[in-house]
């Protein structure tokens, strides 16, 4: 997802200046590498199988309210 500065400082609902967050989906597999004693092996590859698809709006971190649409 590309950076960009937002347009608003704040939260117009509850005023926090925490941030926000974007709800994304994620479809795909995932390979849990093993070794035999029980213990997972390092991969650095693990998530190469999924597919993330990030929705249109951003969200208040503090109080969940929409708050405007990404481009």
């Amino acid at each position: 997802m590309n950076e960009q500065k937002a347009p608003i400082n704040e939260c117009p609902h509850c005023h926090s200046d925490e941030g926000y967050f974007i709800r994304s989906s994620v479809t795909g597999h995932v390979n849990l590498r093993m070794n035999f004693d029980g213990s997972e092996i390092e991969t650095d590859g693990m998530y190469d199988g999924l597919h993330e698809t990030f929705h249109k709006y951003t969200y208040c971190i503090n109080c969940e309210k929409r708050l405007f649409k990404t481009e």
